[in-house]
Order: C-alpha cells, then sequence, then structure tokens
C-alpha cells in the first residue's frame, strides 16, 4: 500500500464504523452471488475463446461485456426507453484511450492490457458473463495507461461476492512518477447477517497538505447487476457516479493529472479470504467535448456514448444524457439539419452488422423525434456497418474505438 499514515486511520475507522444495513429490502452480497453463480470461486475457467451473450451490450457490438443500467427509464416510449425520465447527466469521455473488456483474453492466460502483482488474475465466463477474476486476498492491477489528460472520463463495471463481516476495499490510485498517490477513488464494502454495506470515497492527495476526503457517500444500489462506476474531471470539478447516480459533486479541485505516471487498481480483501471481486470493463477516455461547439466548428460530432442492448437498436437508459445534449444543440440551432451515421466493428456477419447500424441510427432519431421533441424532418439516417473503421478491429480499445454514432451537419 502506498498511503499516508492518516488515511490507515481513516480506512480502518471506516470499516469498523460502517453500519450494518443498507436503504434495500435485500443483502447486497446476498443479490450479487445470486448474479454471480456462474462466476463464484467453485467456477471453472471457461475455455479459451469462449464468448458470453445476452446481457450487456456495446455501443454496436455483439459481445455482452457491460452490465445493464440501473437508471429509471420511466416505462418505454415506441418500443425505447424513456429517456427524458433518465436523471443521470455523466457524458462519457469521447476519445478513448485505454479500453478492455477481456474479449481477446485467453482462459489459462494474464490479461495481456494488465500488469498483475501480488496474486493471480483469471478470466472466467458463465452465460452471458464475461469477467476478469480476482479471488486471493491483496492483488494490484495496473492497466498498460502511462498518462491522462487533464480533463477526463473512467467507466468501470465490477462485482463483488462472498465478503465477511469483516469486508474488504478495492480502490483506484492514481500515481505520480515517484509514486506518491494524487488521487483515489475507493470503495468499502461488507456483509453482515443482517444485510449488505458499502462506502465509497474520493480522496485528494495534496503534496502541500495532507489527505483531503473531497467527499464520501452511501448508496443504495440494484445488486441484481454489476457495480458501475464512473469518475468524471473536468476543469477542477470532480464527479462521481455509481449506478448512473451522482453521489458527490466537487469544484475547485486543484489536481495536476499530468503527474500521472501510473494508475492501480488494488483489492485488499484479506479479511475476507472467500472474496471474488470481478471486472468487466475498463474505459479510460478523454472528456467530451460541446456538441453544440463541435459541430458548429467541425461539421462532425462522433459520440461512443449512445449505447446499445446486444444485437439489438434498442438504447440503453446511460445514454440520456447524450442524447439529451444532442436535442439541446438542436434547440438552440433550429436551422441546423443532421444525418445520423451508425457504425459498427467487424464482429460477427457483414450484412447483420450493416442492417443493425441502419436500425440503430434509425432508433436515435425516432427518440429524438418522438422524446425531444425534434421536427423529423431536420434528421436524416444511414448504417454504414464496419465500412469506416477508425482503429483496427484486432484490440478490444480498437473495436470500442470502431462502435460509434456520428452526426454530420447537412
Amino acid at each position: 500500500m502506498r498511503l499516508h499514515p492518516a488515511l490507515l486511520s481513516l480506512a480502518a475507522a471506516l470499516a469498523v464504523c460502517l453500519s450494518p444495513t443498507i436503504a434495500s429490502s435485500q443483502s447486497w452480497l446476498d443479490v450479487a452471488r445470486e448474479a454471480a453463480k456462474a462466476i463464484d470461486k467453485k467456477s471453472q475457467s471457461a475455455p479459451a475463446g469462449q464468448q458470453p451473450s445476452g446481457t450487456g451490450g456495446s455501443a454496436t457490438a455483439k459481445p455482452a461485456t457491460e452490465g445493464q443500467s440501473q437508471a429509471a427509464s420511466g416505462g418505454d416510449v415506441g418500443g425505447q426507453p424513456n429517456l427524458t425520465a433518465v436523471k443521470s447527466d455523466f457524458l462519457p469521455g469521447e476519445k478513448t484511450i485505454f479500453y478492455d473488456d477481456f474479449t481477446d483474453m485467453a482462459g489459462d492466460e494474464p490479461p495481456p492490457h494488465w500488469k498483475v502483482r501480488g496474486g493471480m488474475a483469471e478470466l472466467r465466463t458463465g452465460g452471458s458473463i464475461r469477467q476478469l477474476t480476482l479471488t486471493n486476498g491483496a492483488i494490484v492491477l495496473s492497466p498498460n495507461l502511462r498518462s491522462l489528460p487533464q480533463n477526463f472520463t473512467m467507466e468501470v463495471d465490477l462485482t463483488l461476492a462472498n465478503l465477511s463481516y469483516n469486508g474488504g476495499r478495492v480502490s483506484w490510485l492514481f500515481l505520480a512518477q515517484d509514486e506518491t498517490q494524487v488521487l483515489e477513488l475507493r470503495l468499502f464494502a461488507q456483509d453482515t447477517s443482517e444485510g449488505g454495506h458499502v462506502v465509497t470515497e474520493l480522496v485528494l492527495s495534496d503534496p502541500r497538505s495532507d489527505a483531503e476526503v473531497l467527499g464520501s457517500a452511501k448508496p443504495a444500489l440494484d445488486w441484481h447487476k454489476p457495480i458501475q462506476q464512473a469518475l468524471w474531471l473536468q476543469d477542477g470539478r470532480i464527479r462521481l457516479y455509481t449506478n448512473g447516480v451522482r453521489l458527490i459533486d466537487v469544484n475547485q479541485v486543484e489536481v495536476d493529472m499530468s503527474r500521472i505516471r501510473s494508475i492501480e487498481f488494488q483489492q485488499d480483501m484479506n479479511n475476507s479470504p472467500e472474496a471474488i471481486v470481478g471486472l468487466r470493463r475498463v474505459r479510460f477516455a478523454e472528456s467530451t467535448p460541446d456538441f453544440s461547439k463541435v459541430i458548429a466548428s467541425s461539421g462532425r460530432y462522433v459520440t461512443h456514448g449512445i449505447l446499445f442492448d446486444t444485437g439489438s437498436d434498442r438504447i440503453r437508459p446511460e445514454s440520456a444524457a447524450v442524447i439529451r445534449s444532442i436535442a439541446r444543440g438542436l434547440e438552440t440551432s433550429p436551422a441546423l439539419r443532421l444525418l445520423i451515421e451508425g457504425h459498427t466493428d467487424s464482429i460477427g456477419d457483414a450484412a447483420q452488422n450493416l442492417d443493425l447500424s441502419k436500425r440503430r441510427a434509425e432508433a436515435v432519431r425516432s427518440v429524438l423525434v418522438a422524446q425531444f421533441n425534434v421536427d423529423a424532418s431536420r434528421l436524416t439516417t444511414a448504417g454504414l456497418g464496419a465500412t469506416k473503421p477508425v482503429d483496427s478491429n484486432d484490440t478490444p480499445q480498437g473495436r470500442a474505438q470502431n462502435r460509434r454514432v456520428e452526426l454530420v451537419k447537412q
């Protein structure tokens, strides 16, 4: 561990003082166990290359590696979730700088895009799940990412199971060249006979002073699904979301991300020897530019933040903030007309990808018209499948870049 002594004291105090209940009628870990039966400690690693299908989905890919949104969608409107009812305002960054969904990892090999220390990280699959699973007490994973822009977003889908009353902690550490800690996102969790419990914190380590706890929250979560964490740093403002709900929002934070030279995901589960921690998707990206400014200056806006169910044109609720920003830009520029393009990676049948990209572009148009009152005559659509890649389709990160929606000024 590379924590200031004051942080160690704080962590110990919080672990002892955690309340035994949450605002839920069900134990978090009981439900997490149900959702992860196929990947508990007794499950076996699947054969190399086994692919899941079913839950989750990416913007245009078929592998199901992302958990479903837990934001309330307020019912369907014309076959699509009611995005106007979704409260989350998280905008994922657009320029991907690291992405892994473990789709190029073999079952008996270490993760190719991560450095592993202190234990073993193995691929486990079951049903629709593909997960990098950590079962030892204390493990450190480092993504192959050496720097971050000043403004960035981080998105993580993770699972926890088999925690004891003593609980444990998982943390994201952002470290400088001398390995001093600049920023930490930590999550404490424990299980009792009376219910599960979780506390999440955001800690800033200022070299001029002691560490500052920027915020702490105790979220009520739907434990039937993976935990979705999102961190957004933009112009000195830091927002932390869990399952689409904004938990922490602080501003005037003086943090110099140019100091970052490494990032670590630390699992400290020594107090819960049967614990399982799983990562299903990790994405770092440069923060999203304003839609109106980009479309006015370049005439083309590229978004990786409009997501769909796997193999479907059904838009996922966490896409609401991006679509809302597009609708707002159309409202403020009455003369603006757009071509909506759907793009996929090259996984699967080319003809099916082409058809799917067409239907997804039309789904975006229909939501803008039916739910955000945009004049239909201002929007046209095109599906281009995998014919216009912007990156290689040989890696998870390249495929993530290719799965996108583009809006072109007409």
